[in-house]
């Protein structure tokens, strides 16, 4: 199944993050985030869509914004117009429309 969320962050930047989760097994697939926010290095983004897709579903929003702080900050990256707490937010919102959905369709 497939979520997808988008956030406007304070400033009025937005971040959209979506989904494939596959219900059987309970496993991320794919994360793929877009956005007007910039992150340097650009290919950066894919060290936190790979961060997300290896994460445990059950991680609370903070935990999450704790491991993209830290990764940021191991890395040496730059995130502008856009935070680990939003990033974290939004990828949660769209992990849940997406476990979700499977529920939705059988009532």
């Amino acid at each position: 199944m497939q979520g997808v969320h988008t956030e406007k962050v304070p400033g009025g930047k937005l971040v959209r993050i979506k989904v494939d989760f596959n219900p059987e097994d309970g496993l991320i697939e794919d994360v793929q985030m877009q956005g007007d926010f910039f992150i340097h290095p650009e290919e950066f983004v894919e060290s936190i869509e790979q961060l997300l897709v290896n994460l445990d579903q059950k991680d609370s929003e903070e935990s999450i914004a704790a491991a993209l702080s830290r990764l940021v900050e191991e890395e040496g990256a730059e995130l502008v117009g856009v935070t680990p707490e939003y990033i974290a937010k939004t990828f949660k919102t769209a992990l849940s429309s997406a476990s979700s959905a499977p529920q939705q369709l059988q009532q």
